[in-house]
């Protein structure tokens, strides 16, 4: 079975678009990579690795130099790079999300956060480099325990596996745990903050000069040692040319 950890950064108010981002592996990799990437956190004194920390120097990483926290990343990567085939993130414009789902005059819509996980689904399950894994063996979803939205994304994959039954044996399980429970989830944690920063920094940019926006340093070591899929959605519904509205559940398509 193939195992996709997820975690979201951006939930907070003054952030102007959510992030739902991860990795995919199979289960015995998963298993060693926790082994091999141990070595890496006790070099450096790390307990667990939050993000947040990291990048603004607090925490467990008070004090650390710009290339210590490049060498403890590269670490991380290199053995997830042994490891994993994808990595993937998902981003979602909060405000115009909100906009377009009043638009749709529906009872209820999803949150942002669980529209990411939709598209994040939909990507696994037509990839070219794991998607015939996951249809041959199935894949769980584990996600940080803790988020508001997580009983809706909870409900929402299960009526994925309700709307299509041919997909209850590849969809098996949505799972969350704590960020201290493994290092899957805080690999998670630092593709979903730096991909949510380098969205928003894109986001801000006048078109003319996002080509010239390059992504931070510790964001180009994962994608330099990582395929990612990643995406920033920035208007919603068919007018948008999006695949996907707003709908009841997120599954109107």
């Amino acid at each position: 079975m193939l195992l996709c950890y997820l975690d979201d950064s951006g939930k907070d108010a003054q952030n102007p678009i959510t992030t739902l981002a991860g990795f995919i592996a199979k289960d015995d990799e998963w298993r060693r990579f926790e082994t091999e990437v141990e070595p890496t956190f006790t070099k450096y004194g790390v307990k667990v690795l939050h993000t947040k920390d990291l990048h603004h120097t607090t925490g467990e990483f008070t004090n650390w130099k710009v290339l210590q926290k490049q060498f403890f990343v590269s670490g991380i990567c290199r053995a997830l790079s042994q490891r994993v085939p994808l990595g993937v993130s998902m981003s979602a414009l909060k405000g115009i999300y909100k906009t377009r789902a009043t638009e749709s005059n529906r009872k209820r819509t999803v949150s942002p956060y669980t529209f990411c996980l939709s598209v994040i689904i939909d990507w696994i399950l037509r990839d070219i480099r794991v998607g015939r894994s996951v249809h041959a063996e199935g894949v769980t979803f584990i996600l940080e325990r803790g988020h508001q939205n997580n009983a809706e994304a909870e409900d929402y994959f299960h009526s994925v596996r309700r709307l299509f039954p041919e997909l209850e044996g590849v969809l098996r399980s949505i799972e969350f745990v704590s960020k201290e429970s493994c290092r899957a989830i805080q690999a998670a944690d630092l593709l979903a903050f730096y991909s949510r920063r380098h969205g928003v920094a894109m986001e801000r940019a006048p078109l003319s000069e996002r080509a010239m926006i390059s992504p931070e340093s510790i964001m180009n070591i994962i994608t330099g040692n990582l395929p990612i899929r990643a995406f920033v959605a920035t208007d919603f519904g068919p007018e948008s040319g999006s695949r996907f509205l707003a709908g009841d559940l997120g599954l109107e398509r």
